[in-house]
């Protein structure tokens, strides 16, 4: 009969573990738990190597878990775990997930089989099915993490992969896709294939090698590696279509293993640091000046590499306003002297230009582009010459423009985008304000997500947008002091992402952008009595802390499908 593999600790504690895991009642609120119980499959398949930690979990739906009075396990017909049911108080109809979860520690081969979950209760009724394969080694994408074993359970896979892990290349370099049996096997006499999607563009077989149409004589793995288990593909003089996701399987006897997908990805121009948390399509950055100012168009190759050797040109509408060639500058007519770039930056792959003392025709759109061999990059900015900017802060206004550069770690880097953290259906401002101090009253403000208007005001009168009716709002009797700042009640998830506001006066108009990330809360969920005793009583978004001895509140970036 098969035993779990349990610590003294769990031993002790009658063969439950407390697990910081998808599951655990600990590290996610309420409501996720509740989707999570009440999910309707039976069966699953879980897959995970020898040496590996699996979890197995049984999920209960609410209605059968209020009933349940005890868990067994079953491999085959043999019983393997027995637990009686425990309901803390405040999670009455929840059974806490360790007390279902069957966990094998250092998992083996012939661990592999059908595992029976059954709730003993009011009636026997069979609850949940994992069908867990176990095989004898898998892919990983690096080196370090040959031999280290993983956390397996049927919703939640703790790794070290990362969906868009995989080395950066310029057209007509080379580029290595890395690839490793783990643990350390030999891969001498295994069936090598690389896919490009669908596509097998390679076959190591019999120590015989087959390239897919269009990589002749471009791909190769290293066979005095193989006997080390390093699978990487080599690939020579990456083309355009060669960006974009692979694959490795490895097939010995009667195992086949796969990779998660590894990317080729392309070097990029960007005036925009990287976020991590939004699906926002960036808007064209805009730099706003008064005549006479210095400004600074930014523009960062990613990720960041040295762009010394390599020809960079800015461009204003279609001329060429300044050329960097072979360590040698060129300015365009009308700019010299006026144009430059931060050279002690190139190492950085800041290729950002200074524009000193504009004037009104320095205005417009200004696109940079960066040529390394086969490889071109490009990034558009507008600039927007006018007597009122918007900034973020009111101690700001009436302050000279700031460059969109600032310095950290010795470096010059692109200046972020506002970004206003918001909770969970609470309240949230965008803060935006005219300087110099100007009346807003007579002019039109327009709030955007995205592509899509929000919030319209204009000749006095409101419109809102679909979707955000009756959620947003502007301060009216603060406009006569420039603040267009916008006000979002009741956050929802869908409000995460880039917003940017608009103001127009005759001829002119500025514009600027903000992020928002939508947080939810970790702890106790309030009540609607709670919530609207807040929201009435008081303008803080944070409700007060509970009183219970060492529980305090944090909050948690959550996904939306969370």
């Amino acid at each position: 009969m098969l035993r779990t593999r349990l610590s003294v600790a769990e031993q002790k504690a009658g063969g439950t573990r407390r697990r910081g895991t998808a599951f655990a009642k600990s590290s996610m609120n309420p409501q996720a738990s509740s989707r999570l119980t009440a999910f309707p499959r039976r069966f699953q398949t879980l897959r995970a190597t020898a040496g590996d930690i699996v979890d197995l979990a049984c999920c209960l739906s609410p209605q059968i878990s209020a009933g349940a009075r005890e868990i067994r396990w079953f491999k085959g017909t043999d019983c393997v775990k027995v637990s009686p049911v425990t309901v803390e108080s405040g999670w009455e109809g929840i059974v806490a997930f360790d007390n279902v979860s069957l966990t094998l520690d250092g998992v083996k081969v012939t661990d592999s089989g059908q595992y029976r979950c059954e709730m003993l209760g009011e009636k026997k009724e069979e609850l949940f099915i994992v069908h867990l394969h176990v095989s004898e080694f898998r892919l990983v994408s690096r080196s370090e993490d040959v031999g280290e074993p993983l956390y397996n359970a049927p919703y939640f896979i703790y790794s070290k992969q990362f969906p868009d892990f995989g080395p950066h290349a310029f057209c007509g370099h080379d580029a290595t896709l890395p690839c490793y049996l783990s643990p350390e096997t030999s891969a001498a006499a295994m069936e090598i294939r690389w896919f490009k999607g669908t596509d097998c563009i390679y076959l190591y077989q019999n120590g015989q090698v087959t390239e897919g149409r269009g990589y002749e004589g471009r791909l190769s793995v290293s066979t005095h590696q193989l006997q080390r288990g390093n699978v990487s593909l080599s690939l020579r003089d990456v083309q355009k279509s060669d960006y974009g996701e692979y694959s490795c399987e490895v097939t010995h006897g009667g195992q086949r293993v796969q990779s998660h997908g590894v990317q080729i990805k392309a070097f990029s121009l960007s005036s925009h640091p990287e976020r991590s948390f939004s699906n926002s399509v960036h808007q064209l950055r805009t730099v706003h000046a008064w005549a006479g100012d210095d400004v600074t168009l930014p523009s960062l190759l990613s990720p960041e590499t040295s762009a010394v050797s390599m020809e960079i040109r800015w461009f204003k509408a279609t001329g060429c306003i300044y050329l960097y060639q072979n360590g040698q500058v060129t300015e365009g007519r009308g700019y010299e002297g006026r144009v430059s770039l931060f050279t002690d930056e190139l190492e950085n792959g800041n290729v950002s230009l200074k524009l000193k003392d504009v004037h009104q025709s320095d205005g417009g759109e200004y696109r940079c582009e960066v040529t390394h061999g086969k490889h071109k990059m490009e990034n558009n900015i507008r600039l927007h010459i006018s007597e009122l900017k918007l900034v973020y802060r009111s101690e700001d206004v009436g302050k000279p423009f700031d460059s969109l550069l600032i310095r950290l770690e010795n470096k010059l880097t692109v200046l972020p985008l506002h970004d206003t953290t918001a909770f969970l259906n609470h309240d949230a401002t965008l803060p935006c304000h005219l300087s110099p101090e100007t009346s807003a009253v007579a002019m039109e403000i327009r709030w955007f997500k995205g592509t899509d208007c929000i919030y319209l005001y204009l000749n006095g009168q409101v419109t809102e947008g679909k979707g955000y009716e009756g959620r947003v709002g502007m301060l009216t009797h603060k406009l006569q002091k420039g603040n267009v700042s916008l006000n979002l009640r009741d956050v929802q998830w869908s409000d995460d992402g880039e917003y940017r506001c608009e103001v127009t006066h005759g001829e002119k108009m500025v514009d600027t952008s903000f992020f928002i990330t939508v947080m939810a809360r970790r702890g106790p969920v309030e009540t609607p009595k709670e919530r609207k005793r807040r929201v009435s009583g008081s303008s803080d978004c944070r409700p007060k802390e509970p009183k219970e001895p060492g529980r305090r509140w944090s909050y948690e970036m959550l996904p939306p499908e969370f």
